[in-house]
């Protein structure tokens, strides 16, 4: 095994272990799963300089797996580039006839055990799938040029959740490294995986792909939709498949019989719809026409994003004076709408100084992430700079809900964009600012968010911030509203761009589907049934901080060879000023491709969407 050096690091003594579990005592034991039981402890890891709380898997071979299945997860681990969404392995044992693997401790164990929890609101369920939806879009993404990771056995008790409901992908017993960027990019293999989750096409005919776990990841949504598992013990066999009720459900547009009772007063129509579409896609029967992880993380993220329009409708009306519309009670995560509707806060991140000179960390880039506690929305960081004693002089607006409740969340992180490392933190109570006037603060740069915790008592050095916070007034809600609209008032907020295309006419093309971009951020269409005049009916939603007044539009028209994304030609383009779109609201047009020796003309409706909209 002398292949097996590329591990020597990792390697844990069995007597660590046993001391750590108490010799596999029954009362360290937290689980058992198709691997062998799985106990709790506290260990030395040499890296990690310090003691951690971990996960021990000991490899049981009466449950059918054995040394492939150990090593291949070693291997996957250690392969791929470490991931805030999938579970880190620490180390491992293979000492005295035991086999045993170390992970990172997830506190909340796995999902399948909240899926009927009313601790699991929908907010926490969009956060936690988006979570789960970037780690397997990680493990789908090229490593190198020429291979990817297929887990083979997505399920929803192989998403981890830890202390903050962050979602990790677990359990790679069963992955296999898959080609990609090549001309084949399948597998052919034994089925393998558990039953309900598997791709119906990858059980018929053996070729394994990036799209059966797609699949599989389809049948989670839907659990976290309903709140149960795919597979319940019903005597009635039409209960038993979750995957056929979801799609019956979806087609003829019943699906309030699969929504899980609980959260069926939280959930906003549009958030709603996004959810059900981009699930539904995901168990499309023919592999092809499922969608990529990069979309489901999109969909998922514009699913979030509508469910906080409502919130913010409701902030206006509550400011306003006005009675609220009547409309679902919302959960966002613990957070009430309360009298306070809150404002804006202004933070600029100055300086770090007084760094114990022994820190290595600083010789690295380094970076500061901002955001609130109780809100969905994910934080801001500064630029990443290279220095002993770095300056920013960086400012963010965050959107403040209630000034009582939350509070500001900054730490900083080392390392590179795609493996920061967290290394301080610090939270700030922002009950006690005053309007309008700012607030210079000197932060001890801590290791944990518990003040009493015994590393706190070092001192890291001090992180420099200001501070204000600007009250949301009743009259910039009415300039947001409909009543600004009426009186000519600009908006000045931002929102989202939602573009549909619609179809096209005079034209003839092999497979149609069209580009659609802003800035360089570029979506796709799926490719039309029809070659000719081809319909699609698809959105496609940008989001933006101010309106994209100045911006410009682009659609692209191509032609696909269906057994090849690289055999594309461009039929023709449009480009569109968004100045227009951002005074109408609205618009619905038919525009005349250009660039094109065929002519034809494409149907595009365009919407800007604000939070008052």
């Amino acid at each position: 095994m002398a292949h097996m050096k590329h591990f020597e690091h990792l390697k844990i003594s069995l007597e660590a272990i046993k001391l750590a579990t108490n010799n596999f005592s029954h009362e360290k034991c937290i689980g058992e799963g198709g691997f062998g039981k799985v106990y709790k402890g506290e260990i030395e890891i040499v890296y990690s300089m310090g003691k951690r709380v971990v996960a021990l898997k000991r490899l049981n071979r009466k449950y059918g797996q054995g040394d492939p299945e150990f090593w291949k997860e070693i291997i996957m681990l250690s392969s791929h580039k470490p991931h805030k969404n999938i579970i880190s392995l620490l180390g491992y044992c293979d000492e005295g006839g035991e086999k045993i693997l170390v992970y990172e401790y997830a506190t909340k164990k796995s999902l399948d055990l909240y899926l009927c929890s009313s601790e699991l609101t929908w907010v926490r369920r969009l956060n936690v799938c988006i979570g789960a939806a970037r780690g397997l879009m990680s493990l789908h993404s090229a490593i190198g040029t020429q291979q990817r990771i297929l887990h083979r056995d997505i399920k929803s008790s192989n998403i981890l959740l830890d202390e903050n409901w962050n979602a990790k992908i677990s359990d790679f017993g069963l992955s296999k490294l898959g080609p990609a960027n090549q001309q084949i990019t399948f597998l052919v293999s034994n089925t393998v995986g558990t039953p309900g989750y598997c791709d119906p096409e990858y059980v018929e005919t053996g070729f394994l792909t990036k799209e059966s776990d797609v699949y599989s990841f389809g049948v989670v949504l839907f659990e976290v939709l309903s709140g149960r598992l795919c597979f319940d013990n019903y005597k009635d066999s039409d209960h038993r498949s979750l995957v056929r009720l979801a799609r019956q459900s979806y087609e003829y547009n019943t699906l309030e019989e699969v929504i899980y009772s609980n959260i069926k007063d939280e959930i906003s129509c549009d958030s709603l719809k996004m959810f059900t579409k981009i699930a539904y896609q995901c168990l499309m029967r023919d592999s092809r026409k499922r969608p990529l992880m990069t979309d489901v993380v999109k969909a998922l993220e514009t699913a979030l994003q509508y469910h906080q329009l409502i919130i913010d409708r409701r902030l206006a009306v509550m400011c306003l004076g006005q009675k609220a519309p009547k409309e679902p009670a919302l959960d966002i995560v613990n957070y009430e709408a309360t009298e306070h509707p809150g404002g804006t806060l202004n933070v600029k991140v100055v300086r770090v100084m007084n760094l114990k000179k022994t820190l290595w960390f600083f010789e690295r880039q380094c970076f500061v992430k901002v955001g609130l506690t109780k809100d969905s929305l994910p934080s801001k960081k500064t630029n990443s700079i290279r220095s002993l004693n770095p300056e920013w002089n960086e400012e963010f607006s965050l959107v403040l809900k209630d000034l009582d409740v939350q509070a500001l969340e900054i730490s900083v992180w080392g390392g590179q964009d795609d493996y920061p490392y967290k290394m301080w933190m610090n939270v700030v109570p922002l009950k006690d600012l005053i309007p309008e006037q700012q607030k210079t603060l000197t932060l001890d740069l801590s290791k944990h968010a518990d003040s009493n915790h015994l590393e706190n008592n070092n001192s890291y050095g001090q992180l420099i911030i200001e501070l204000m916070y600007k009250p949301l007034t009743c009259e910039e809600v009415l300039t947001n509203s409909e009543e600004a609209k009426e009186m000519n008032m600009p908006l000045k907020v931002g929102g989202w761009l939602v573009v549909t295309i619609i179809e096209a006419e005079d034209i003839r093309v092999t497979h149609p589907f069209v580009y659609v971009t802003i800035q360089n951020d570029r979506r796709q269409t799926t490719l039309a049934k029809k070659s000719f005049d081809p319909v699609w009916n698809e959105e496609v939603i940008f989001s933006f901080e101010k309106p994209p007044t100045n911006e410009i539009l682009n659609l692209e028209l191509h032609s696909s060879l269906q057994i090849s994304r690289f055999c594309q030609t461009k039929r023709g383009h449009i480009n569109i000023s968004l100045a227009d779109v951002m005074k109408k609201t609205r618009t619905k047009e038919m525009y005349h491709l250009e660039d094109t020796t065929s002519g034809g003309r494409l149907h595009v409706e365009l919407q800007w969407r604000t939070s008052f909209s």
